[in-house]
């Protein structure tokens, strides 16, 4: 199966009658005083006033702008996703800014220590959803960015845009092999090691890792990117930061979160309630996680 989604041209702007306030100005969201992030090194989120989330920067990547535009296309009740209203380059610097819906509430990460375990499976129950409808998106049978676009996780980053190591990759061999070369291509420390390392998961990541077809995931599913919005009777879920999102092994979303938990409270536990565990292939990737990373 071939992806039919074609990438929108930029500059995207949505048309006034879908918006819901005239669009902010570079000048607005440069001299916002309502910060969520302020690295200038990488990327700016600033708040414009009730309606709109600008996030900005030399780290801000086209794709995730695409991905908000392809989820457009499967909507759902259950995946609650901010819209996308604008994309363009600014005039200022040439760097990407991403004109959003600002999303009402609290990031899961600092609502969940006040939250009970019954609303903490509520909560779960609600990304559970979103996150099965995101299985229900059909294959298009590569793994990749939408678009048939390079893997946008950070561990498939290349400087110079080698594709066997950015993808997309037409199956698990490719997908494997993928992070096989990115760790030979680490010449930091011992390089015999790196490259005895290498030589083993040459050898047995297709084993330890299996035969798993192409899902759309999030592949970034930390309590941060999580906002919840509580009221009476309700708890209201959404999912942000889809930078990362694209088509990986279906194993994919368990075992990166995997690598990155840090086993501090009962998250762990939780999130078993919203993803299936692939203990084996998560085990897996957590060492090489730290080879490739560390």
């Amino acid at each position: 199966m071939t992806e039919e989604w074609t990438l929108t041209r930029i500059p995207f702007l949505r048309p006034p009658s879908q918006l819901p306030a005239p669009l902010p100005s570079e000048r607005d969201f440069l001299e916002s005083p309502t910060l969520f992030r302020d690295d200038v090194s990488h990327h700016r989120i600033v708040a414009v006033g009730t309606h709109f989330v600008v996030k900005h920067g030399r780290g801000v990547e086209e794709i995730e702008g695409q991905t908000l535009l392809f989820l457009d296309q499967y909507p759902k009740a259950s995946l609650k996703v901010p819209r996308l209203y604008a994309m363009w380059r600014m005039s200022s610097s040439g760097h990407l800014c991403l004109v959003m819906e600002r999303i009402a509430g609290e990031d899961l990460e600092s609502a969940w220590p006040a939250l009970t375990s019954a609303e903490k499976s509520i909560v779960c129950a609600k990304v559970k959803t979103g996150i099965d409808h995101l299985r229900t998106i059909p294959s298009p049978g590569f793994f990749g960015g939408v678009g048939l676009t390079k893997l946008p996780y950070h561990l498939f980053w290349d400087r110079e845009g080698n594709k066997d190591v950015c993808g997309p990759f037409q199956n698990n061999s490719e997908f494997n092999a993928a992070l096989v070369k990115k760790l030979r291509m680490i010449h930091t420390g011992n390089i015999d090691r790196i490259s005895a390392k290498a030589n083993f998961y040459e050898k047995h990541l297709g084993t330890m890792f299996g035969i798993h077809p192409a899902v759309f995931s999030h592949s970034d599913l930390q309590r941060k990117n999580i906002i919840i919005k509580k009221s009476a009777d309700s708890i209201e879920v959404t999912l942000v930061d889809w930078e990362a999102a694209g088509w990986y092994p279906a194993f994919w979303e368990y075992a990166v979160k995997f690598c990155t938990l840090e086993w501090i409270d009962d998250w762990p536990q939780y999130l078993e309630q919203i993803l299936e565990p692939y203990p084996r292939e998560a085990a897996a990737l957590r060492i090489l996680y730290q080879d490739l990373w560390f």
